[in-house]
């Protein structure tokens, strides 16, 4: 396996602990914190942090990755993605994590219209970010691996 096809599923498993960690942490302190801060300030914080921590957690984790990568396979990693061909699978992927969190917000909003609480509508937002960063992983491993 190449490491343009390693690194996406290195990604997505960050992803998913980083997602499903921070998110049951959210709902131990939804109760306590919604009655401090209100319904939506809460949300809009919680939103505002989980994008970061995404970021952080990706940059932490892939630069562990890559120590333990050359550990193991005694070679230092190649400057990968930087090709033209790296390129393009980037644009798709990030295409399709556009994608993927457009068709999310703009399902949130029509379910806001016809009157899901604001509860629900956060907690598809974070699905629909989480989704979005999902089909980008899924993505760039299914281009790498087809070689489009």
């Amino acid at each position: 396996m190449t490491t343009q096809e390693k690194r996406p599923i290195v990604f997505l498993t960050i992803d998913i602990i980083t997602f499903l960690s921070y998110y049951m942490m959210l709902l131990n302190v939804y109760s306590s914190k919604v009655m401090s801060m209100g319904e939506l300030p809460f949300w809009g914080a919680s939103i505002l942090l989980f994008i970061p921590i995404m970021i952080i957690s990706r940059i932490v984790l892939y630069v562990l990755y890559s120590i333990m990568n050359s550990v193991v396979t005694k070679k230092e990693e190649d400057r990968f993605l930087t090709d033209e061909f790296g390129q393009l699978i980037k644009l798709r992927a990030t295409r399709n994590f556009n994608n993927t969190f457009m068709i999310g917000f703009v399902i949130t909003m029509g379910l806001l219209i016809l009157g899901i609480s604001i509860t629900t509508m956060f907690k598809l937002l974070f699905l629909s970010i989480f989704a979005a960063f999902v089909v980008q992983n899924l993505s760039e491993f299914y281009y790498a691996k087809k070689s489009i």
